[in-house]
């Protein structure tokens, strides 16, 4: 301990003699390296490695903007040697070199561009042709932010050209919803897929550089510079970018005091061994310490070293590697809350199947049931039925849609329940689309936690499926009585779409949902490594603007049949017999109960 804790303060003193002087005082040389867009060569970039770092590559805020979104930034000088990077929407942000700092306003408006903005799914536009978000409004005025980079050993420079940033940094703070972002592996840059179904961000290949594979095998060892820098940028980006949503058991202390007091201050003591871990310069134990922290540390669902999945996926690729960070980790990762969620999911789907079979519609009494199992729309079905060619995908907008058509044609049928009991998130698109078809509610709401800004964005939503957004749409209503069945298995999406609904009137059923309040956001390391986590940008919120992460207020609980000894410490994620939630005679007779059977609830 004594030993980690002597490594931890050298690095400490390395960082804070970081310099931090402006480009015409820094020498840098330049390497051109190609990019790589969805598989596909998609042209080059030229990245500047400074001699006081040389193993970091960094990139222009102006030409990362140019590259990724089409948008032209402007820089300025201005007195004392800073720069004014100004977006052409009217906002803009002070870069200080020597103080190390990079001052805005309003950040959250420079990070939205100007529309239109089509690949920004979640603010702007939607992936699929069912919704779209005209405009992005913040409520409140942005609280001033100052990004202080030199507390954390990380050097800005700046020219006439540019402001320049570590690439995984600046990537990091730009990075949209939507996770556009870049990932560099020495050799290459790529611009990935990031969405609800790969979340974890590394394509194919992304580990087979020279340099990846010189460290992963133990060939090499990390480079001082990329050490410190990497270090730092792991400190700053949770500091400044988490969304903290108090479920991680770091992350109350984060909240007070930082990622790196939090951590070198964590009650059970492993705290300066850890930290030690992140300055090691074998890529192995490196590799370990991240592992530990995001999967017991930082753990709240959303937050996550996604790329461990990369390295696992193959364990051929780094044999020894693999073996050396399982046997390290393994039971940090089955005691994880991402691999009790497995364990529910593999246990409430053969308890319903049971009872209901598999189908997602089903009519009992005045009930029509809706199974929900997954936000994730099928992109590729609705491209092939907007075009003519292809059916009305079976994702959970078809789902919906196809199931209000058919219970409004049924006289008997007054109230509508959603089955979340087995639903693991997905897109908040494809939610919203849902939540307005049935409710006329079009709100998406956020809250920013940088900034302190409440947030939102309207759907205007296709109800009537012709392929177009217009009037015709609000003739297309359902007035059920709604409901929603949830689970502690619930989460994200699972966890928000119970909440929009109860505050439109619905009752909630079940359990009280699993938690997952803040939307994930990639982030990436300027040694290659790629995480995700809680994001700052979008917590969800109620309206009154209170957290969703302890799950929905239930309204009508049902008690699951308890183990004889616990499954998990967490008793949230402890499994239980299920099979009380799935009797649909007693749904239906609980639906009517709470709304009255005598009211009158006709679906048009």
């Amino acid at each position: 301990m004594k030993k980690a804790l002597s490594l931890l303060l050298a690095f400490v003193l390395i960082l804070s003699a970081a310099p931090f002087a402006s480009a015409e005082e820094a020498a840098w040389t330049v390497r051109t390296v190609p990019v790589v867009r969805e598989g596909e060569a998609d042209g080059a970039m030229d990245l500047r490695f400074y001699a006081e770092c040389p193993h970091v590559p960094y990139f222009g805020m102006k030409a990362y903007a140019a590259m990724m979104t089409d948008v032209e930034l402007t820089v300025t000088p201005r007195d004392g040697g800073r720069w004014e990077v100004s977006n052409p929407n009217g906002s803009s942000v002070l870069a200080d070199p020597a103080a190390g700092t990079i001052t805005a306003p309003d950040w959250a408006r420079f990070m939205n561009p100007p529309g239109p903005y089509t690949t920004q799914a979640g603010v702007k536009d939607t992936p699929c042709a069912w919704s779209e978000y005209p405009e992005l409004v913040f409520e409140d005025d942005p609280a001033a932010v100052v990004f202080r980079f030199a507390d954390y050993g990380i050097a800005i420079h700046a020219d006439a050209d540019d402001v320049y940033l570590p690439l995984g940094l600046l990537s990091t703070m730009l990075t949209d919803l939507a996770n556009n972002c870049l990932l560099f592996n020495g050799e290459t840059a790529f611009r990935p897929v990031v969405n609800v179904e790969n979340l974890s961000g590394v394509p194919d290949g992304y580990y087979e550089s020279e340099q990846m594979k010189a460290l992963l095998t133990g060939e090499a060892q990390r480079e001082e510079d990329e050490i410190r820098e990497s270090y730092g940028e792991l400190c700053f980006i949770l500091d400044y970018f988490f969304g903290y949503p108090g479920a991680a058991p770091l992350d109350p202390a984060m909240a007070e005091k930082g990622f790196e007091a939090a951590l070198l201050e964590f009650p059970d003591g492993t705290g300066p061994e850890l930290a030690a871990g992140l300055l090691s310069p074998d890529m192995g134990t490196y590799l370990i310490a991240l592992t530990r922290i995001f999967f017991e540390l930082l753990d709240d669902g959303h937050t996550a070293f996604t790329g461990l999945t990369g390295l696992m996926n193959d364990p051929a690729a780094f044999p020894a590697l693999y073996q050396r960070i399982l046997s390290q980790t393994f039971g940090i990762l089955l005691a994880s809350s991402s691999m009790a969620k497995q364990n529910l999911l593999a246990a409430i789907p053969p308890e319903r199947a049971a009872a209901w079979g598999k189908e997602t519609y089903r009519e009992c009494g005045s009930t029509a049931i809706l199974r929900i199992d997954t936000f994730i729309p099928d992109i590729a079905g609705w491209e092939a039925y907007y075009a003519g060619t292809g059916e009305l995908p079976e994702d959970a907008l078809g789902i919906t849609w196809t199931g209000l058509k058919r219970a409004s044609e049924n006289p008997e049928i007054k109230n509508v329940l959603f089955d979340l009991s087995a639903n693991t998130g997905g897109s908040g698109d494809l939610l919203m689309a849902m939540i307005d078809l049935a409710t006329g509610y079009p709100l998406f709401r956020g809250y920013n936690v940088l900034t302190g800004q409440r947030e939102y964005a309207e759907a205007r939503t296709d109800r009537n499926l012709d392929g177009v957004i217009d009037e015709k749409d609000d003739e297309v209503r359902y007035d059920f009585r709604y409901g929603v069945l949830t689970t502690r298995l619930s989460f994200s999406c699972g966890n928000l779409f119970p909440f929009m609904m109860q505050e439109q009137g619905a009752v909630l059923i079940g359990e009280p949902s699993g938690g997952g309040s803040c939307c994930v956001q990639t982030a990436t390391l300027s040694n290659g490594m790629v995480f995700v986590m809680s994001s700052c940008q979008w917590a969800l919120r109620t309206e009154a603007g209170d957290s969703l992460e302890d799950g929905c207020r239930t309204d009508l609980p049902i008690a699951r049949i308890e183990p004889e000894s616990p499954t998990n410490d967490n008793p949230r994620l402890s499994l239980g017999d299920y099979s009380p939630f799935f009797d649909d005679v007693m749904l239906d007779r609980m639906m009517n109960d709470w709304f009255g059977a005598e009211e009158e609830a006709p679906a048009a």
